[in-house]
């Protein structure tokens, strides 16, 4: 009798334990299937941003912001490192001289632009959301005064060389362009002209 009751024990011991591995089998498969899934996302997201990216351009040599008409400034030049790009949802490449143009462009024509910046130490194109945004003393065009990087480890790099700079977000880029937009709606167009630098 006491033989029958230790072959029930131990039969419900293995069912218990059967029942176990195949709950953890299946939290790992749900686990992998989720990983695959993020990972196919990602690589999903990767591949739109890769079909956009080569839809860039370089702006042309008569190039004007398409947001205040000022000069649009080249790679190879200085203020280059703060030429924006957009492509707008006709895939036209949409060129402004300063981040905050881009910005007041959208908010003008109630659009939503794919929007890239100059990467601040090489000048190569970087997707906005995935920028390092620093707010420094530096001159940009329109003076906004922001810079962009590819990563913390660059942006804290400009950042120990010029310690007045400090990491923002585009938030901060939007506040300050509408601010500005709003205070230049109020004033003449020449007024408007002499606000980019060397000009």
């Amino acid at each position: 009798m006491k033989k029958r009751g230790e072959n029930q024990v131990k039969t419900y011991q293995i069912g218990l334990s059967a029942l176990l591995i195949a709950s953890l089998l299946a939290a790992c498969g749900n686990d992998k299937e989720a990983t695959n899934n993020n990972t196919s996302s990602k690589t999903e997201q990767a591949d739109k941003s890769a079909a956009v990216a080569t839809n860039l351009k370089e702006p042309a040599a008569n190039e004007v912001c398409a947001f205040c008409n000022m000069e649009v400034y080249k790679k190879s030049d200085q203020q280059g490192a703060f030429t924006a790009q957009a492509i707008d949802d006709q895939g036209k490449n949409l060129f402004f001289d300063d981040s905050g143009c881009m910005l007041n462009y959208e908010k003008k024509h109630k659009v939503t632009l794919d929007k890239y910046v100059r990467n601040y130490d090489d000048k190569d194109w970087l997707k906005l959301d995935q920028a390092v945004v620093v707010k420094g003393d530096m001159k940009t065009p329109m003076k906004y005064g922001f810079a962009f990087f590819k990563d913390d480890k660059a942006a804290n790099a400009f950042i120990e060389k010029n310690p007045e700079a400090k990491i923002v977000t585009v938030h901060d880029i939007d506040d300050l362009a509408h601010k500005k937009m709003d205070m230049m709606s109020g004033s003449h167009d020449d007024d408007k002209d002499s606000d980019h630098d060397g000009h």
